[in-house]
């Protein structure tokens, strides 16, 4: 097939089974929706780290998925890191068309299996209620190669939290989460997050997403 565009209008030629060669006029309207048509990419919930991938025409959505563990984070003030359990936690980057990459974070009760999975507020401070990030002055380029969110967490992690969005965050310290996160730092013993004293975001994984819960 062969488009021409001409001042006074489109041509769409195509060959016959016959070896001839027809040509009819076309709507230019009709072509400008055919080239402005989405294309959608998703691939479902996937294995490892990163749970899923979206991608619709520029924009690209990774969920990244962190299994709990001890980790060691600063707080601002404090000379010396603490060591304390994190619960699992997903990382969420949307990127559109190379320019500097949105993040959400939630903690989880286990690794998503579904899209409607219940989502919780992160123990940490410098974390909005929405799971959106106060970055500070910490620079995002360069974080934005292919599928992989290590730079995002490694940003996210080591750097120094500070006294913002401190509240919320915690059952039992619910005025600020600094003091949970000193506390299980002074109880070496204590391996794992309590899952108990997380507090609910009131959203799901789909929700976030923007996807249809009867979809999920």
């Amino acid at each position: 097939m062969q488009l021409s565009l001409y001042s006074f209008g489109a041509i769409l030629g195509k060959a016959t089974d016959n070896g001839g060669f027809t040509e009819f006029p076309v709507d230019p309207d009709e072509i400008a929706r055919a080239l402005s048509a989405k294309t959608i990419f998703t691939t479902g919930l996937m294995t490892e780290d990163v749970l899923y991938v979206h991608q619709e025409g520029v924009k690209q959505t990774v969920v990244g998925f962190r299994k709990r563990q001890r980790t060691g984070i600063w707080l601002e003030g404090s000379d010396e890191p603490l060591r304390v359990p994190l619960p699992d936690l997903i990382l969420i980057r949307t990127l559109t068309d190379g320019n500097t990459p949105s993040y959400q974070v939630f903690a989880t009760k286990g690794r998503p299996e579904a899209l409607d999975a219940s989502l919780f507020n992160v123990p940490l401070p410098n974390i909005y209620g929405s799971g959106q990030i106060c970055w500070g002055n910490v620079r995002l380029d360069g974080l934005t190669t292919g599928t992989s969110l290590t730079a995002g967490w490694n940003n996210l992690l080591g750097t120094r939290f500070g006294s913002h969005s401190v509240g919320g965050k915690s059952k039992t310290h619910h005025d600020d989460v600094r003091k949970i996160l000193i506390d299980l730092n002074t109880n070496p013993r204590r391996r794992v997050y309590p899952r108990s004293d997380l507090i609910p975001a009131k959203k799901t994984l789909a929700q976030v997403l923007g996807i249809e819960e009867a979809n999920a």
